[in-house]
């Protein structure tokens, strides 16, 4: 989905003039004559939504028209623009005709070379243990030695502003990261035109170029040094960045023995994480102040590069062991914040003693158990800080970058399950030894302010042990955790139809304890969209075929989260339970999606509008239940995954059970924040902040999946 304007009547008249005219198939273009002969201004958007998806050539068409409306590389008729000049010391820049073809596209490529005669080391060939290499890069055409070829997706480089250089083009930079090999430690630049390949050249990197064409190279060369022993998969991590935005990153695997040999070796590479190949309006978005990058190694251990935008920050391994401990303890001090334990029955069969909930009626705390949590929750943060940063110069590097307000970027790989709690992480100093110091002004800021400010006005004051709520990342920063599109294009900067108010999709539960509150709660849901655009389904049949069969805007699930243990592999997968007890998993998604399409016997291929809706609609996904989105490492297939890959924009989840009282007042603060046109990131924030004022932390149980810009679309 295109983040532009609904096309309107008079554009598509200008469409119709123009060459890409000629792409339409005749009923595509019968329909849409007879669309702007016909149809009154009123009821236009909804005839060409209904148009789209009933002509493949008409939706294809509005896509690229829609993408290339602020460029006009396919010569739609618009007033021209006059265009920046670089200064090249005199050498001319060549200009292309109007009406000219976009531009292709262009890849990150990556090879191993040897340092004298830059000859590519072969594929097949085995590293010399202490011996010197050359890591070659390069953007531009596919070629055909790069290691990272068979997964090689295109640079998002329309996601760029193209502000560098004088308008001609984008400063990137370029850092590689290794606990195996030498490499250095600094960061490095390419300058990537409007068109063409990038190239290297001494000038500095953000300002104009005042080099000649014979001062730039087409290759970046860093040195790196193999690991002094055998090793059997060492790694190299390489991450191209624009302004603190991570667009792609691409691991390299490679066998060193003790000397080097031709064959018998397995050098490999590939492109793990790709922010979007369609990111339109960076330039409307602040610079990332962090980029956090989560991968796997090639042992199974977990691995995570804090970048601080102008230079890597810290680069940590984890193993599984260590992720449980952590996420168990975290979420475990979370849960106690609000209820108390249930205790399991003693006989099968016989009931336990179910958990008892701590938050008064209007999900409020007592003040002196608010300072007691914020003491137990801070002491959690401040080990999950020391997993992020374990040497002080580390921690110290990431507070100074992020001792204000910031927007951090998580940059999970495609295919990694882990969900960790960023939110919670804190991080002023806290030693459980010694006795808290609460931060007066900090509290009382946090109880008078309703999410119009995230640092304490007396933050240079914060020593050892003091509890302030803005130490936590989840109150003082903007948390974003777009997912990897590099099989599924971009990656929505808006969320719904917009056409008119939005419509919601609610697969609801009707087992939940108090169903006095659930009915309450769907008042509340038909005030704040309009009764008429509530799709209510309490059934399991009802909610595959509304999310499958109709255009959707909003989908949220009111209903428990289930772990059901596989026989098998004793591993859990979160199941949603809709209606009476009926189980909807990850699985039973994608078994519709795959539904959506197929052939014809003539070889046709059918689209079905169920996923195609979904990748046009862009919905926002709101998992309101208990385990939602607490994945483990043994978690096979989540929903988080499951509906990005369907073509959702973004999806909310709780990292913990919660109560029904308190995730009724969550969703439906979050949805009046969210309606209003605020962003994803700022109506989360104003969620926890309002629940802040009534000494509740709860706030910090809600993740968001997705860009922290995303708003809802409007006409």
């Amino acid at each position: 989905m295109v983040d532009t304007a609904p096309i309107g009547k008079e554009e598509l008249e200008r469409l119709r003039t123009s060459p890409l005219w000629d792409e339409l198939d005749e009923s595509a273009r019968e329909a849409v004559l007879d669309l702007l002969a016909n149809v009154e201004e009123q009821a236009f958007l909804i005839e060409l939504q209904r148009l789209r998806h009933q002509h493949p050539s008409l939706r294809r068409l509005l896509r690229l028209y829609q993408a290339e409306r602020e460029t006009n590389e396919r010569g739609v008729p618009a007033q021209p623009q006059p265009q920046p000049q670089p200064d090249t010391g005199g050498s001319p820049v060549p200009q292309g005709p109007v009406g000219a073809a976009p531009p292709a596209d262009r890849y990150l490529n990556l090879c191993l070379t040897w340092p004298i005669s830059q000859q590519v080391v072969p594929h097949d060939g085995l590293l010399g243990a202490g011996a010197r290499y050359h890591l070659r890069l390069d953007i531009g055409e596919l070629a055909g030695d790069s290691l990272v070829r068979e997964s090689a997706r295109p640079l998002p480089d329309d996601a760029l502003p193209h502000e560098d250089g004088g308008g001609q083009g984008d400063w990137l930079q370029i850092n590689v990261l290794s606990e195996d090999f030498l490499v250095p430690d600094r960061r490095h630049a390419m300058f990537l035109p409007l068109d063409g390949r990038a190239y290297v050249c001494p000038c500095p990197p953000g300002g104009r170029h005042v080099c000649r064409p014979e001062h730039r190279g087409q290759y970046l060369w860093i040195p790196v040094t193999a690991p002094a022993g055998p090793r059997s998969a060492g790694s190299l991590r390489v991450t191209v960045s624009y302004r603190g935005n991570l667009l792609q990153s691409a691991t390299v695997l490679a066998r060193v023995g003790e000397r080097e040999k031709p064959t018998g070796g397995s050098l490999r590479g590939e492109i793990d994480f790709t922010l979007t190949s369609g990111f339109l309006g960076l330039r409307d978005l602040p610079s990332r102040d962090a980029a956090i990058r989560v991968s796997r190694g090639f042992d199974g251990a977990l691995v995570v590069d804090v970048d601080g935008g102008d230079r890597p920050v810290s680069t940590f391994w984890l193993t599984e062991a260590q992720i449980e401990g952590a996420l168990s303890r975290a979420r475990a001090v979370l849960t106690d914040v609000h209820a108390t334990r249930g205790v399991p029955p003693e006989n099968p069969g016989a009931k336990g003693i179910p958990p008892r909930d701590r938050l008064g009626a209007d999900n409020t705390k007592g003040h002196a158990e608010f300072r007691d949590d914020l003491w137990r929750l801070a002491a959690v943060g401040w080990d999950l800080l020391h997993l992020l940063a374990p040497v002080p110069a580390q921690r110290a590097a990431l507070r100074d970058r992020l001792r204000e307000p910031a927007t951090i970027q998580i940059c999970r790989q495609q295919g990694q399950p882990l969900m960790f709690p960023w939110a919670l992480v804190y991080d002023i100093p806290v030693d459980t030894g010694d006795s808290p110091v609460f931060c007066e002004v900090g509290l009382e800021q946090a109880r008078q302010d309703h999410g119009t400010g995230r640092a304490c006005r007396d933050s240079a004051r914060h020593t050892r042990n003091t509890v302030c709520p803005s130490g936590f990342w989840g109150f003082r920063h903007a948390i974003e955790q777009p997912t990897s599109r590099k099989d599924r294009g971009t990656l929505p900067l808006r969320a719904g139809r917009g056409l008119g108010k939005p419509h919601v999709t609610v697969g609801r539960a009707l087992t939940l304890p108090r169903q006095d509150l659930a009915e309450q709660h769907m008042m509340s849901l038909r005030q704040q969209f309009g009764p008429d655009r509530v799709r209510d389904c309490d059934s399991r049949t009802a909610l595959l075929d509304e999310l499958f069969g109709a255009g959707q805007d909003c989908v949220y699930f009111y209903c428990h989260g289930r772990r059901e243990k596989d026989v098998a592999d004793r591993t859990g997968a979160t199941a949603l339970e809709i209606g009476d007890g009926q189980l909807v998993k990850p699985a039973d998604i994608s078994a519709r999606m795959t539904e959506t399409t197929g052939m014809t016997g003539a070889g046709d291929v059918i689209e079905g509008k169920g996923w195609r809706d979904w990748e046009e609609n862009a919905p926002l996904v709101f998992l309101n239940g208990c385990h939602t989105t607490d994945d483990t490492p043994g978690t096979w297939l989540t929903f988080v995954d499951v509906f990005s890959n369907l073509g959702a924009s973004g999806v909310i989840g709780t990292e913990i059970s919660v109560g029904q009282n308190f995730a009724s007042e969550v969703a439906q603060s979050f949805w009046r924040h969210f309606l209003e046109g605020l962003t994803v990131g700022e109506s989360l924030h104003r969620v926890r902040a309002e629940l802040l004022g009534k000494g509740n932390l709860l706030g910090l149980a809600y993740t968001a999946y997705c860009c922290a810009d995303l708003r809802l679309s409007r006409p």
